[in-house]
C-alpha cells in the first residue's frame, strides 16, 4: 500500500499521489539524489508479475529516453525493488490542458504549436504517439507545454499486441480498425483536442462509438471559433489517413493562426459578453466551459434577464441597480436546472425593467446553481470511469463474463447507469455510481487469483480421471484469467493429448498381460512421451524394463562366470559391468568384479615374484628389492616376498657400497674411506657361494687397495728460504730440492717467509703415476 512517506528504495520518498489507473499510480516524489521533484509512474503491485504489463513500462521508457526535445517529457529511468516497479519522470505541477476547456483560440493555439512542434520529432524519430489528449498535455509551472503518457506509443508500422490503445474520443478510425501505427493517427488526435479545447468537449461526446468516429461527422464548432482554425480541424479529422495535413504543414498553420488570434485579441474592441444559453454537447451555440472567468467589461442586465439564466449574482446586482455583472463561462450545462427555451431579444429587453416581486426573489436566490462544483463533480466522473473501465476490459480479457456472476454484472450495471447520469448531466449520481463500482472491481480483481487456483486445481482432477473435455475447458479458463500462467498452459497442452494417452496406455497394458514385453514398452514410451507427467505410462516403463531387465541380468552374469572360468579377466569384467548398469548396486555384480581383482592380484603378485627371483639369480640385488617390495604393496601377507626382501636387503646395501668404491676409485686415496673399504671387502669376502659379479668386485676394489697403500716419489723444489710444510704429513724446513715418499691421495703444501705473502698448493698423487717437480717459493714480497 502506497503511502505519503514512504521510501521507494534510498532515492525517492513519496509525497502525495497525482493520480490513479487500473495498472497503478502517480506519485509526486523527492529524488534525494538529484534534489529534485519528480513524477512516478508506479505499477500496481498485481501487475509487477504479469511480464507484459512490465514490458509496456520498460518500452514506454525505451521510447521516452531516446527523445530530445524540450516539448517531450523528460524521463530519468525504470527503476525496480522486490515488490514494485515504477518509471520516474519529470515533474509537470501546472496540472494539463484539460483544464482550459472553453477558453479562446488565442489562449489555446499557442500551446499546442509547441505540441505539433514535438509530435513533428516524434515522427521523424518513427515513433507516433497515438494517445493525444487534454490530459496527456502537461504545463511545468512556468507554462511551458510537455506532451506526456507514451504507454500507447508505438514504432511506425509496427502492430501491437495488445491492440487498440487511447481514448475512444482522440482514435483516428484507423486506430479503432486496429490498423498499423501512422503519424496520421497522431494528426487526428491532436486535432481532436483542439476541438475539445475550443468547445469544451471531444468529438462525438458522449457516446463515442466507434461506428460515429468511421463514419459520421462531428457537430459544428461554436461560432466563436475562428473560421481557418475550425477549417484546419475539420482537415486534421478526416476519416481516411491521406486526407489530413502533415503535422509539419499542421505546426506551420497553428503558428499563423496563433499569431493571427493573438493580433485579434490585442486589437479587438471590449465587447460585453452575455452569459452563455447552458446546452447538452452536440447544439449549437456557445460551448460549456470548465471554469468562470470574470469579463473585462462591466454590462447592465435585468432582472428579467438574469433569472432566466438562473444568476443570482445577476439578480441581486440588478436589486441594487449596480449593473455589473460578472460574466463566467460555464464548462457544462443541466438542461432540467434551466429552461431552454429563451424568448426573443425584444421580449428580454421588454421586460428588463420589470422588478420580482420579493418572495419570487428570495425562492431565485434558494435556486442558485453551484455550476464550478458540477464541473468537478463531472471531471471526477470522467476520472472516476476511465480507470474503472481499463479494469473492467482486463478482467473481461480473463473471461470475466464467466466466473464473475453477480457481482460482474453489478459492475456493469453501475457503469452503465453511471453513463446515464452522466448523459443527464447528473455527474454527482455517476460519480456515486462510479464509486460504488470500484470496490466490487477489487473484490472481483482478488477472485481471479481464487479462481485461477480452483481452474488449475479441477483441471489437474480431471486429468487424473481421463476427462479430457473437462480437463481443457478447466485450463482454457485459467489461461485466459492467466495468460502467463505456466500451470496452465501445460494442463492445456496435457488435455489436448489425453484422449491419444489414454488409448496408448491401454495398448500397452494389453501388451503386456501378453508378455509382448518389447512391444508394451514402445507403447509407454509414447505415452510418456505425449505426456511426460503421466504417470501410468512411467510406472508401466519401470514395470517392464524390470521385467526386461531381469533376463538381460542373468545373461550378462552368466557370460561373466564363464569368461572368468577361462581366465579371461577382461571379458569377464566387461559382462558383469553391462550387468551393472541392467541392476545397478546388484551385490551380485560387486562380489564377481572383486573375484577378477583378487584373481588379476595373485597373478600379478606370482610374476612379481618370479621376476624377483630371477633379478635374484643375475645379483641384480636391488631391482630384485624393489620387486619384493612392490609384492608386499599388493599383499602384505606373502610370506615369500618377506623372506625375499630380508634375504636381498643386506646383499643390496652391500653391492651398493661396493659399486660405489669401484666407481669412485679416488675416494680411496682418504685413510678413513681406505679403512670403511676394507670392512666392506671383509664382508664381501664373508659371502657364501658368491656369485661371479661378487668376485669380480672382490677382486677389483683389493687391487685398488693394494695400489692405494704403495707410496710414490713425489720431487719438490724451492728456494732454500721458504718454510715448506705439508699438512698431516709435517714441516720439510726450508730446502733447494727434496723428494718424498707419500702413498696415494691429496696433499696441501704451505710456503711461509718473513716480508712475503704464504704461497699454497694442492698436489693429487695417484697410484703408480710419474709426477713432475712440485715448485714452492714465496717470491711476492709484502
Amino acid at each position: 500500500m502506497l503511502e505519503s512517506g514512504r521510501q521507494l528504495s534510498a532515492r525517492f520518498a513519496l509525497v502525495r499521489r497525482l493520480g490513479c489507473g487500473g495498472s497503478g499510480e502517480v506519485w509526486l516524489a523527492r529524488d534525494r539524489v538529484a534534489n529534485e521533484d519528480v513524477a512516478l509512474k508506479v505499477l500496481s503491485p498485481k501487475w509487477t508479475r504479469h511480464a507484459s504489463a512490465i514490458a509496456a513500462l520498460e518500452r514506454e521508457y525505451a521510447i521516452l529516453s531516446a527523445l530530445r526535445h524540450p516539448n517531450v517529457l523528460r524521463v530519468h529511468g525504470v527503476y525496480r525493488t522486490a515488490e514494485l516497479v515504477w518509471i520516474a519522470m519529470e515533474y509537470a505541477g501546472g496540472g494539463d490542458l484539460s483544464r482550459l476547456r472553453g477558453r479562446p483560440a488565442s489562449e489555446i493555439l499557442p500551446l499546442l504549436v509547441p505540441i505539433a512542434s514535438a509530435l513533428v520529432y516524434l515522427h521523424a524519430q518513427g515513433v507516433v504517439h497515438r494517445d493525444v489528449k487534454p490530459t496527456n498535455v502537461l504545463l511545468m509551472a512556468d507554462g511551458t507545454p510537455k506532451l506526456a503518457d507514451y504507454d500507447a506509443a508505438s514504432r511506425i508500422g509496427v502492430r501491437l499486441e495488445q491492440g487498440a490503445r487511447g481514448s475512444p474520443f482522440s482514435m483516428s478510425p484507423q486506430h479503432l480498425n486496429g490498423e498499423a501505427p501512422d503519424p496520421g493517427d497522431d494528426v487526428y488526435a491532436l486535432g481532436a483536442t483542439l476541438y475539445e479545447l475550443l468547445s469544451g468537449y471531444p468529438p462525438f461526446y458522449p457516446d463515442g462509438r466507434p461506428d460515429q468516429v468511421r463514419f459520421e461527422k462531428p457537430a459544428e464548432l461554436p461560432a466563436t471559433v475562428p473560421t481557418g482554425v475550425a477549417h484546419l480541424i475539420t482537415r486534421m479529422l478526416a476519416k481516411a489517413s491521406a486526407e489530413r495535413p502533415a503535422m509539419d504543414k499542421v505546426e506551420s498553420e497553428l503558428k499563423t493562426l496563433a499569431n493571427e488570434s493573438e493580433s485579434e485579441r490585442t486589437t479587438a474592441p471590449t465587447i460585453r459578453v452575455e452569459p452563455p444559453s447552458v446546452r447538452a454537447p452536440g447544439a449549437h451555440g456557445e460551448p460549456l466551459r470548465s471554469e468562470w472567468r470574470r469579463s473585462t467589461a462591466s454590462a447592465s442586465v435585468s432582472a428579467h434577464d438574469l433569472r432566466r439564466e438562473g444568476f443570482r449574482r445577476g439578480l441581486m446586482a440588478a436589486a441594487l441597480g449596480v449593473g455589473v455583472l460578472a460574466v463566467l463561462f460555464v464548462f457544462f450545462a443541466l438542461p432540467r436546472w434551466v429552461d431552454n427555451r429563451q424568448p426573443p431579444v425584444q421580449a428580454q429587453t421588454a421586460q428588463a425593467s420589470t422588478p420580482l416581486p420579493e418572495t419570487e426573489r428570495e425562492a431565485e436566490a434558494n435556486k442558485e446553481i453551484d455550476f464550478a462544483a458540477l464541473a468537478r463533480a463531472k471531471q471526477e466522473a470522467e476520472d472516476l470511469r476511465a480507470p474503472l473501465m481499463e479494469r473492467l476490459e482486463k478482467l473481461r480479457d480473463q473471461a470475466l463474463d464467466v466466473w464473475g456472476g453477480a457481482p460482474a454484472q453489478e459492475v456493469a450495471d453501475l457503469i452503465a447507469a453511471a453513463d446515464r447520469e452522466m448523459e443527464a448531466r447528473e455527474y454527482p449520481t455517476a460519480v456515486e455510481r462510479l464509486q460504488a463500482a470500484a470496490p466490487l472491481l477489487d473484490q472481483l480483481e482478488q477472485r481471479a487469483g481464487e479462481v485461477l487456483k480452483e481452474q488449475l486445481a479441477a483441471g489437474s482432477t480431471a486429468l487424473a480421471e481421463g476427462r479430457s473435455a473437462d480437463a481443457r475447458n478447466a485450463f482454457e479458463l485459467a489461461a485466459k484469467i492467466d495468460p502467463d500462467d505456466a500451470a496452465a498452459a501445460a494442463g492445456l497442452k496435457r488435455a489436448s493429448t489425453l484422449d491419444s494417452v489414454l488409448e496408448l496406455l491401454a495398448n500397452a497394458e494389453r501388451l503386456e498381460k501378453e508378455e509382448r514385453m518389447q512391444d508394451a514398452l514402445d507403447h509407454y514410451r509414447k505415452a510418456l512421451a505425449l505426456d511426460a507427467e503421466m504417470k501410468r505410462a512411467a510406472d508401466g516403463i519401470a514395470r517392464v524394463q524390470a521385467r526386461l531387465a531381469g533376463d538381460a541380468f542373468a545373461s550378462a552374469m552368466a557370460r561373466g562366470f564363464s569368461a572368468l572360468a577361462a581366465a579371461d579377466h577382461d571379458a569377464a569384467r566387461r559382462a558383469f559391468q553391462e550387468a551393472g548398469k541392467i541392476r545397478p548396486n546388484a551385490p551380485e555384480v560387486a562380489q564377481a568384479l572383486r573375484q577378477i581383482e583378487q584373481e588379476e592380484r595373485t597373478n600379478v603378485i606370482g610374476t612379481k615374484l618370479r621376476a624377483a627371483q630371477t633379478l635374484e639369480s643375475q645379483e641384480r640385488w636391488a631391482d630384485a628389492l624393489k620387486e619384493y617390495r612392490a609384492v608386499l604393496a599388493l599383499d602384505s601377507t606373502v610370506a615369500a616376498a618377506h623372506e625375499g626382501v630380508a634375504r636381498v636387503s643386506p646383499r643390496a646395501a652391500l653391492d651398493e657400497q661396493l659399486e660405489l668404491y669401484l666407481t669412485q676409485p679416488e675416494r680411496l686415496f682418504s685413510q678413513p674411506v681406505r679403512a670403511a673399504a676394507r670392512e666392506s671387502l671383509a664382508r664381501a669376502k664373508a659371502v657364501q657361494n658368491p656369485g661371479p659379479t661378487l668376485q669380480k668386485q672382490i677382486e677389483t676394489l683389493g687391487e685398488w687397495l693394494a695400489r692405494a697403500e704403495v707410496p710414490v716419489s713425489v720431487p719438490l723444489q724451492s728456494d732454500n728460504l721458504t718454510q715448506v710444510t705439508i699438512y698431516k704429513v709435517g714441516s720439510l724446513g726450508t730446502f733447494e730440492q727434496r723428494s718424498l715418499e707419500l702413498v696415494p691421495g691429496r696433499y696441501t703444501l704451505v710456503g711461509t717467509r718473513p716480508g712475503y705473502r704464504d704461497v699454497r698448493r694442492q698436489i693429487d698423487v695417484f697410484p703408480g703415476a710419474t709426477i713432475e717437480p712440485i715448485v714452492i717459493r714465496c717470491e711476492d714480497r709484502i
